[in-house]
């Protein structure tokens, strides 16, 4: 799927048990969804975030794993029942024989060059039995507006732009993607943030301030990603959900932000010269 360095997998005790009270986080909102005595196999495992957290919760689920790195496989197998080495194509098969109840791609596809062709061979073997739970970063996040109208596009380590990502979604290209191959959306969920609480420097978000309360009022801009809940037979209606940071506490870390303030103060001088 992608290169990555392989003692960036490893994580700090205090970090995972942080991942538990943050209700954007995708891991944790996927957790949520699924019910206990599941199987649940996890896609693009990494370093078994998401078996640990089912670890720590103690939900009393069957999970497996497929993760390319060897490294990453490594640190996660222990929470695992089966931790499988390789691509979903080397391993596609233990689909049709394991039956799972859930299977999960936690910000998986955007680092995938082809993420059509990629989910198409996972499509055909779902049935109408499994959950396909799928998260992904959002790139019309606010943040990312908000640098890109100071024309700034940084690569990252970790984040919306983190420099091994090869696609860029936003709700509507996603839900696009999933309904071209037959896969309907029965929850969505978007996943909040604040603009000043994310990777992004403040420094790059000092723009005028009504481009900001726009954008804190809208919640496709405060979606720092999605967590998508897909099904190859699905109902006709789909569910949104918003969890996470509210247009008021962007807003007060925005008065935070000096630069923000400071154009702020400015604007509303100049209206008043008039």
């Amino acid at each position: 799927m992608f290169d990555r360095p392989g003692a960036t997998y490893y994580v700090e005790r205090e970090s995972s048990e942080r991942v538990t009270r943050d209700v954007a986080n995708p891991l944790v909102q996927i957790a949520a969804l699924v019910h206990r005595h599941a199987k649940v196999l996890d896609i693009g495992a990494g370093n078994g975030s998401l078996g640990r957290l089912f670890s720590q919760l103690d939900r009393n689920v069957i999970v497996d794993g497929i993760e390319p790195n060897a490294v990453a496989a490594s640190i996660a197998e222990p929470f695992y029942r089966a931790m499988y080495v390789g691509y979903l194509s080397d391993h596609i098969g233990v689909i049709d024989f394991e039956e799972y109840d859930f299977i999960v791609l936690a910000d998986v596809i955007e680092h995938i060059d082809n993420p059509q062709t990629f989910l198409r061979q996972l499509v055909a073997r779902l049935g109408s039995r499994a959950t396909l739970l799928v998260s992904i970063p959002n790139v019309a996040f606010g943040a990312v507006r908000l640098s890109l109208a100071q024309g700034e596009f940084n690569y990252v380590d970790s984040g919306i732009l983190e420099r091994t990502h090869l696609r860029f979604f936003t709700y509507e290209t996603a839900v696009r993607l999933f309904t071209s191959l037959g896969l309907g959306v029965s929850t969505s969920i978007s996943l909040c943030r604040s603009f000043y609480r994310s990777e992004f420097k403040r420094s790059s978000l000092g723009v005028p301030g009504w481009s900001l309360l726009k954008y804190a009022f809208t919640t496709d801009a405060r979606a720092y990603q999605y967590l998508f809940c897909l099904a190859r037979y699905p109902e006709a209606t789909t569910k949104r959900l918003v969890v996470g940071a509210t247009a008021i506490q962007i807003l007060f870390d925005a008065l935070l932000n000096w630069q923000w303030t400071r154009n702020v103060a400015r604007a509303v001088l100049n209206y008043w010269r008039r």
